[in-house]
């Protein structure tokens, strides 16, 4: 099976040709590296938030230490203080050697239990309480005054380390809890941060990318409408090598395609027009040899005639003969100028046309060819229609070719008689008049015609092409009563360049 050829300057892009897109630069894996990317975000986002978070958590497990160990402190330098205050009422309160109070015990044993909740906070509570003991100890042996006066003094020492020992944890305290604020308050900011740096990041990413997909998917719909208007030959420049890409670049096939396409049926067009322009001309010619032969005959048998008079022929005899081979001759010049004007090339330029003229001109033509000599016209043509702006080729090619269709579709089908009473088929009826702004030219044939026949469906679509730049129109109707119908219309001032 052969393939149709390429058309010269047009190479195959590779990537038009039907080929895989590579995944890596499809908008699927776009929009999976943006939602990663979007994931890894929050994800970062969401880590830096947690260690923060415990960060914050340290600094609210210290401030709780903090204010267990300021409990148990204040706990025990109450009970030390109370000890030191029994200890200076039993030895200021009896003279000599003052004994040991019943109650005394006890408060050593509370100082003892509330010594053991503060080893979990610092080891060194742990030699404030040996030295108690030791003093303690030496008391509970001889509780002389001396005793007394060394537990006395280890005890107000303790309670004033106790008494520097809370000042310096109430100023952790404060320092943490300014800690706490401070970077409690960092967080929320650099949270507030992210979040809006994510949302200008990802939001411009976005934003760009899809404000280029729309001027591309833009600059695609511009340029087919472009396309389907009938501009070709310029392709649409195309940066990008996704699916939107791969689209770009086989508008662009498409566009070449057309573009020879097109170039291909014009020049069908072409020459089909000239094939049937030199049918017309042979058809012509043979009705202008026929015509030209009928003259030269009258003139032979006159000049004939004319030889075998005698000398003494009466003038008025010589005079009739030379004003019958004068008829002839102009009738045989006529013939060939007819036909000299449709072989010359006619104007392809827009310009002004005078239509009437046109159409009397085609019908001279149409009536010298042979296959249309028992058809009659009867042209009715208005004296007021206005002048066209069109190109003369085109017009005299659509008239003749619409002529030509309905007098062949006339040719063809049954004969109708022209009247009551008469053998001689009903003309065709020639029509212009100006309608508005545009001029109407209107072919009445008796016959309908079989417009299923692709013959009849190439004039009429290659009719309406030329038509179309001039802003005319083509209208068939028909019915079986009243024949068929072919209607012209061309605008007064067609729109040429």
């Amino acid at each position: 099976m052969s393939q149709r050829p390429e058309p010269a300057g047009m190479a195959v892009d590779a990537r038009t040709d039907g080929a895989a897109l590579p995944l890596r630069k499809s908008l699927r894996a776009k929009g999976w590296i943006a939602t990663l990317a979007l994931l890894g975000y929050l994800l970062g986002a969401l880590a830096f938030v947690a260690v923060e978070r415990a960060r914050l958590f340290d600094n609210i497990e210290t401030l709780q230490q903090l204010a267990r160990h300021e409990k148990a402190l204040a706990l025990t330098e109450a009970a030390v203080s109370a000890a030191v205050l029994d200890l200076q009422h039993a030895s200021e309160g009896e003279a000599g050697e003052p004994a040991l109070p019943s109650d005394f015990a006890l408060y050593m044993e509370n100082c003892a239990r509330l010594f053991a909740t503060l080893d979990e906070f610092d080891p060194r509570y742990a030699g404030l309480e040996r030295a108690i003991n030791r003093s303690y100890g030496r008391l509970q042996a001889a509780p002389v005054r001396a005793h007394w006066l060394d537990l006395r003094e280890v005890l107000t020492r303790t309670a004033g380390d106790f008494d520097l020992r809370r000042l310096r944890l109430a100023e952790q305290r404060d320092a943490l809890t300014l800690a706490y604020r401070q970077r409690y308050d960092a967080v929320t900011r650099d949270s507030l941060l992210l979040s809006l740096l994510g949302i200008a990041l990802f939001g411009s990413v976005a934003a760009w990318f899809f404000a280029r997909l729309a001027r591309d998917i833009r600059r695609l719909e511009l340029h087919a409408r472009q396309i389907v208007h009938g501009a070709r030959g310029v392709d649409l420049p195309v940066a990008r090598q996704d699916e939107l890409g791969h689209l770009m670049h086989a508008v662009n096939r498409l566009s070449a395609d057309l573009d020879a396409r097109e170039k291909q049926i014009e020049l069908e067009g072409l020459r089909r027009s000239h094939q049937d322009k030199m049918m017309a001309l042979g058809a012509l010619a043979a009705g202008v040899a026929h015509e030209v032969n009928n003259p030269l005959a009258v003139i032979a048998g006159v000049a004939q005639e004319l030889d075998a008079l005698d000398a003494d022929a009466p003038p008025a005899r010589i005079g009739e003969a030379a004003r019958l081979i004068l008829a002839q001759t102009q009738r045989a010049a006529r013939a060939a100028r007819n036909l000299a004007e449709l072989a010359a090339p006619q104007p392809t330029e827009f310009d002004w046309l005078d239509l009437n003229a046109m159409v009397r001109r085609v019908l001279q033509l149409m009536a010298y060819d042979k296959r249309y000599r028992a058809i009659r016209f009867d042209a009715d043509l208005a004296g007021d229609v206005p002048a066209v702006l069109a190109p003369a080729e085109a017009v005299q090619q659509v008239l003749m070719q619409t002529l030509a269709m309905g007098c062949d579709a006339l040719i063809g089908g049954p004969a109708t008689p022209g009247g009551p009473g008469s053998n001689q088929p009903e003309p065709v009826r020639v029509r212009t008049r100006g309608v508005a702004a545009a001029v109407e030219v209107r072919f009445m044939f008796p016959v309908p015609l079989d417009l299923a026949r692709p013959q009849h469906q190439r004039l009429l679509l290659s009719s309406r092409a030329i038509l179309e730049p001039m802003r005319g129109h083509l209208a068939i109707g028909q019915d079986e009563a009243s024949g068929l119908c072919i209607t012209l219309t061309l605008a007064a001032d067609s729109g040429g360049p």
